[in-house]
């Protein structure tokens, strides 16, 4: 009886430090669209109920002397003439005791002379330096720990060689060839930073994560094994597998959840989790990411009329009218385009949605051009959605990972312009889990 009575107990302490975490990611640079893409502290609080981490970003590192700072200071920490969010954002634990609030470095957002993050690796006073300032700098503002989304070079798109074309064109790594000529040494340093920023970090009990963002050589710049004891858990970024900047000619699944015989073997989302997990990463703290919106290519006259993807394609689709971001369309922007029984009063450029059965790939809608009605282009677009989510959240379910990372929130549906739901998506996610 007193050995059953352990066992109980045992097993509710490893579900309790195991359960599965949502990762919420928010820039704050959404702030200054317009209109309803303007997403403030008030907007993301409805999110906090399905939230377990919000990691804020973005910080960039000062290209100078090497310390951490914020992209938009005005926006981020100005308290006098600016929006002071920082505060903002950390001040939110107050009514959500049990929240992490961490500050995301990096992510893609970091656009002044990216060579840095390889410079400050090279440099053992470089490192030193960004450590300490990052030390203050969660101190200073508040934050419980930082997300190193750090942006190493990013493998180049290739061109599908197809079945017999890709037997015999032998790849050097898993995921691509590298564009770094010390990468072996970059692989090594970035182990040495993580390790002395552990370290640091340790004694204010913060706590460290990483974002492995899309595109980068995974088997190039991880040495999983050495790196996996210094992380509280890893955000892998499995979105953005295909885009119109990347491949703006044909048009694909962006975020596919498993591999299928014709597209490229580590371009979806199972291959990267199960590669981390071979490298030796333990299943608990692979969080696994969903994104919250779609990426579009134009449709030309020469497309496939069935929308069957891979299809033709004639670059990005045009901007949102919210977002205005070429190939870009949030949640919000796409749901009310989608011909649906209860959707009659969907616009004329309306999308149709195509589901995939099998729940390997994922959702896409297209809208054709029709020369009778001088329309010359039309537009396609695979995207996340509430189901699509769901299956991605059950697949961490089934599988043992460590959670999701919604990714991003401001591209879901913050003020319920769907269906009155506010972030459909990242409540599916979260009730699937």
């Amino acid at each position: 009886m007193r050995f059953s009575l352990l066992s109980v107990i045992c097993l509710i302490g490893l579900h309790t430090a195991y359960s599965a975490r949502v990762v919420c990611y928010w820039d704050g640079r959404s702030f200054h669209r317009e209109g309803v893409a303007k997403i403030t502290v008030e907007e993301i609080r409805p999110a906090l109920t399905y939230c377990t981490h919000l990691i804020y970003g973005y910080a960039a590192i000062d290209d100078d002397d090497y310390h951490i700072e914020p992209i938009d200071k005005k926006l981020d920490t100005d308290k006098d003439n600016g929006h002071n969010q920082y505060k903002q954002v950390t001040d939110l634990k107050k009514s959500h005791p049990g929240l992490t609030v961490l500050l995301s470095v990096g992510g893609n957002a970091d656009t002044e002379d990216p060579e840095k993050y390889l410079t400050l690796l090279e440099s053992k006073d470089h490192q030193t330096k960004f450590i300490n300032s990052v030390k203050t700098f969660l101190t200073k503002h508040g934050f419980d720990g930082i997300d190193i989304a750090w942006q190493f070079p990013v493998v180049k798109e290739k061109k599908d060689r197809g079945i017999i074309g890709g037997f015999f064109h032998k790849v050097k790594k898993t995921f691509g060839s590298g564009v770094d000529d010390k990468a072996e040494e970059h692989k090594d340093q970035f182990v040495t930073l993580l390790r002395d920023m552990k370290s640091v970090l340790r004694t204010d009990n913060k706590i460290m994560t990483l974002g492995v963002l899309p595109h980068i050589n995974s088997s190039v710049y991880y040495d999983v094994k050495s790196i996996i004891p210094y992380l509280a858990f890893i955000n892998l970024w499995t979105i953005d597998f295909r885009t119109p900047k990347r491949s703006s000619e044909q048009a694909d699944y962006a975020a596919p959840l498993y591999y299928r015989y014709d597209r490229k073997p580590h371009q979806n989302l199972d291959s990267t989790v199960k590669w981390w997990k071979e490298q030796g990463a333990e299943p608990h703290k692979l969080i696994v990411g969903v994104p919250t919106y779609g990426r579009t290519w134009k449709m030309t006259l020469d497309s496939a009329i069935s929308g069957v993807p891979p299809i033709t394609a004639d670059g990005p689709g045009p901007a949102g009218t919210h977002t205005k971001t070429e190939g870009l369309l949030a949640y919000y922007e796409i749901c009310p385009r989608i011909v649906s029984p209860t959707n009659a009063k969907a616009p004329r450029d309306t999308l149709r949605r195509v589901t995939d059965p099998s729940k390997r790939l994922g959702t896409y809608g297209y809208h054709m051009p029709n020369k009778q009605k001088n329309e010359e282009e039309g537009i396609w677009v695979t995207f996340e959605e509430p189901e699509t989510a769901a299956q991605k959240a059950q697949y961490v379910k089934q599988n043992g990972y460590g959670g999701v990372a919604l990714i991003d929130l401001s591209l879901d549906d913050p003020r319920g312009m769907c269906d009155g739901t506010k972030y459909p998506i990242l409540k599916q996610a979260k009730v699937s889990l």
